[in-house]
């Protein structure tokens, strides 16, 4: 005879994390369109010069790319942590990835540091460390039994 498996509650903290991620992400995308549509409302809000409007012009598709795959898994992986989905995990992990891979690339190739400064620079290693949380948050929540 096979063993039931003992349903898993969900923590409170599941809740809390999710949501804080979902918000995370969709100021993400909402960034993403803002900054590669050059709305100039926008620029000017975020005290961006010239030089980001000229970063964003032509910007390289693999970039794009990177950036898109970045912010839609990340919110994705948010939304189904929330509806205790063990697809959160490989979704956060593809966001941390392609995140990673998108910081390489602008900060070696395009001069992210010099366009953006340095506080957009640790604000980026943030993000980037908040998405590797994420990650691991996912992978223990699944390793538990709350995902499913």
């Amino acid at each position: 005879m096979e063993k039931k498996k003992a349903k898993v509650g969900t923590p409170w903290h599941l809740w809390l994390v999710g949501v804080f991620f979902v918000f995370l992400n969709a100021c993400g995308v909402y960034d993403y369109f803002m900054m590669l549509g050059h709305d100039p409302a926008y620029y000017q809000m975020n005290k961006h010069g010239e030089a980001v409007v000229a970063y964003f012009t032509d910007y390289p598709i693999l970039f794009n790319v990177f950036w898109a795959v970045s912010i839609s898994s990340g919110l994705i992986a948010s939304i189904l942590l929330l509806v205790r989905s063990r697809w959160a995990v490989p979704g956060a992990l593809i966001c941390f990835v392609s995140l990673i891979c998108l910081d390489v690339l602008t900060f070696a190739l395009r001069d992210r540091w010099h366009v953006f400064g340095p506080w957009s620079a640790l604000f980026d290693i943030i993000i980037l460390l908040m998405m590797y949380v994420l990650f691991l948050y996912s992978q223990k929540m699944a390793k538990i039994g709350v995902l499913r």
